[in-house]
């Protein structure tokens, strides 16, 4: 004969478990969200001419870029990625400008010779 025993479980099991599940799926209920939210607030960033993006240190690619993820992923994460990398290589050129400018200033100056031409005009 089989016989069947169920073990007893205070309720508070029950509702530890319950609240794992609702904390999870809040969490990510709110990251979609903010996904969606930031993916909008891009949208508008691509209807922006390049000057303006450049202002930024964005191009339309960038924006393209970061649009063509899953919708799932905060696309502004990419962004700001791809402007602090581009933002970085040109502060690493106006360093070497910089130094370059220092190296010619500490160089002396030779003076020019007179030269003089005579002329029977």
């Amino acid at each position: 004969m089989l016989t069947l025993t169920f073990a007893q479980k205070p309720l508070s099991f029950v509702a530890i478990g319950a609240t794992r599940v609702a904390a999870r799926g809040f969490v990510g209920v709110k990251n979609l969200t903010r996904a969606i939210m930031h993916r909008r607030e891009i949208l508008r960033l691509a209807e922006l001419d390049e000057r303006g993006l450049k202002d930024i240190g964005l191009v339309h690619s960038d924006i393209a870029g970061a649009l063509s993820t899953s919708w799932l992923n905060d696309p502004s994460a990419i962004l700001a990625a791809r402007s602090s990398a581009q933002n970085g290589a040109a502060s690493a050129r106006r360093e070497e400008g910089l130094r370059q400018a220092m190296v010619k200033r500490s160089r002396p100056v030779v003076a020019a010779r007179e030269t003089t031409v005579a002329c029977n005009a």
